[in-house]
């Protein structure tokens, strides 16, 4: 499944919190969430690659689930802003490829 085909199913799930939730998530409010998912995996890949003590049972798994929720919110964020993740990505590919090839690499 494409990230593109993943916004309607991203975006029924985040109208199903406005029942729960005190405040709607604005762009701004989306930023600070993927800051703080970040902040999650930093957390776990120090832990992971043994800068901090592991204390978790499963550490890949939480690993795992830490990226999601990062593609989650960028998915937001990209339909948010009328952005075509497939497209953006391929079209970075193909111009980092570039730039290494114009370097010779």
């Amino acid at each position: 499944m494409s990230l593109e085909e993943l916004k309607p199913k991203t975006k029924k799930l985040v109208e199903r919190f406005k029942d729960i939730e005190p405040r709607r998530w604005s762009v701004e409010g989306s930023i600070m969430e993927l800051m703080t998912e970040i902040g999650d995996l930093t957390e776990l890949v120090l832990r992971k690659e043994y800068y901090k003590e592991n204390v978790y049972d499963d550490v890949d798994f939480q690993i795992r689930d830490e990226l999601a929720d990062i593609i989650f919110v960028v998915i937001r964020l990209a339909d948010h802003y009328g952005v075509n993740l497939d497209q953006a990505y391929s079209e970075m590919l193909e111009s980092v490829s570039n730039r290494l090839s114009n370097k010779g690499v």
